[in-house]
């Protein structure tokens, strides 16, 4: 079991070097928490992201981590067409990323 969460680690350690996606979703742990949010959810607004965080980051750690994705096009904004007051993120350029991640962590665990 433990050489498991060994592999685990090297492949974490690994994707922080990159200069890809995945060096962008691995960078910190609330990157993490913020995009596996958002992939999870079909519609998620930064105040629903600052909800679900329970006070665990800044309000403005989350809008850097979003902007962020946004700029590297790794995110998307898009408004709301019947409450123009609402945001929603998304990030599924990411998907194809983020199950093949999935998939290969899956391997390790069987």
């Amino acid at each position: 079991m433990r050489n498991k969460f060994s592999k685990i680690a090297k492949d974490l350690v690994n994707h922080v070097n990159d200069s890809n996606e995945l060096s962008f979703i691995f960078k910190t742990k609330i990157h993490v928490i913020i995009t596996f949010y958002i992939y999870g959810r079909e519609k998620i607004t930064f105040e629903d992201l600052c909800k679900i965080t329970n006070s665990t980051v800044s309000r403005t750690t989350i809008q850097t981590i979003l902007s962020e994705g946004v700029k590297l096009g790794y995110l998307k904004k898009f408004v709301d067409k019947s409450d123009k007051r609402k945001k929603y993120f998304s990030c599924e350029q990411l998907k194809p990323v983020l199950e093949k991640w999935h998939n290969q962590q899956q391997k390790i665990f069987i």
